[in-house]
């Protein structure tokens, strides 16, 4: 993953939910280690095209693990 992509969205995540995510196991369930509700999840979805200007598949939003959320996002972006 993009370096740069990542702080990104690691300070996306931070604006959201107001979490310190510096300790993220990028390998586990996100919504579970951040408390996100749905709307939250909604929010953060929101935010992150708006962060990356495009316009992202609703697909991305089952996504479970960091890791799996990231390499989609670079993906998307790539294109």
């Amino acid at each position: 993953m993009n370096s740069e992509y990542k702080e990104r969205v690691l300070a996306v995540l931070r604006r959201v939910t107001g979490k310190n995510v510096t300790e993220l196991n990028l390998e586990t369930d996100l919504r579970s280690q951040l408390s996100l509700d749905s709307i939250q999840v909604v929010e953060l979805f929101a935010a992150l095209e708006k962060e990356f200007e495009v316009e992202l598949p609703l697909s991305l939003m089952t996504v479970k693990t960091g890791k799996a959320f990231l390499q989609m996002l670079e993906e998307e972006l790539n294109q």
